[in-house]
């Protein structure tokens, strides 16, 4: 097993948003390990895998969304099913795609929450978003309802976090996960915002597009960082194993 120090990840993470190290040689076995040692598994309440383990392998069925091929938007882990994992862990298993195919995204949450935004955003935290989620084969508990959930809440730390998942977009061949829309405002107008939104935030100084190589292994603080996914061409393998973890 390679030496990795979990607390040395944590650490980084959590100064910098995310640690990424290369050429990691992790079986599943060593990566569950290496999840309990960034701290406490989180409380999982997913219809898939594990708090420890988790496999994103690309499914092919078209039910699967989070596991499946579709792209992700940018979202906060656990901002649908009611909890909020300090760090998540992704470890690349296996990858054969093209460049660009599958790729994660990240993008600072201090660009909106710190950040003197454009007058069309200025109110997009102060009303709650609400959300219609669809992929039950992800999230058993929560498919097929309406959600409503305030984009901003108080950390364990006592400063502010978003807790946001994005919209998809509309041009798609495949399912989406969830819709989304703003409080008191008509779908059409909530779409033009979060494009917006999604726009300004891939453009900030802090947006990271990440190419995924085998051994790569990324924690990213989940209360500092939002995260997403591009679409994972057809015919090309990507397998992440993933943990969430609390602190």
């Amino acid at each position: 097993m390679t030496a990795i120090d979990p607390g040395d990840l944590a650490a980084v993470a959590t100064r910098d948003g995310f640690a990424l190290v290369g050429d990691v040689n992790f079986g599943r076995s060593d990566f569950e390990v290496f999840v309990q040692g960034l701290g406490t598994l989180a409380t999982h309440r997913f219809g898939t895998g594990s708090a420890g383990l988790l496999d994103l392998d690309a499914s092919p069925l078209p039910d699967r969304v989070v596991t499946g091929r579709s792209a992700l938007p940018l979202h906060t882990d656990g901002t649908l099913v009611g909890t909020c994992p300090k760090y998540i862990a992704l470890y690349c298993n296996a990858v054969d795609q093209p460049t660009g195919s599958g790729r994660t995204e990240l993008c600072l949450q201090s660009e909106l929450l710190d950040a003197t935004l454009p007058p069309d955003l200025s109110t997009v935290t102060d009303v709650d978003w609400e959300y219609y989620v669809t992929d039950q084969s992800h999230f058993p508990d929560v498919a097929h309802r309406w959600l409503s959930i305030p984009p901003a809440v108080r950390s364990a730390t006592g400063t502010t976090r978003l807790n946001v998942a994005l919209p998809f977009t509309e041009e798609r061949t495949t399912p989406a996960g969830w819709s989304v829309r703003l409080a008191g405002s008509t779908e059409e107008d909530s779409r033009a915002v979060f494009a917006r939104l999604d726009s300004y935030l891939r453009g900030s100084a802090s947006f990271y597009s990440h190419d995924w190589a085998p051994g790569d292994l990324l924690v990213l603080d989940n209360e500092q960082v939002l995260h997403g996914r591009t679409t994972i061409e057809p015919g090309s393998v990507r397998h992440l194993f993933r943990g969430q973890i609390n602190v």
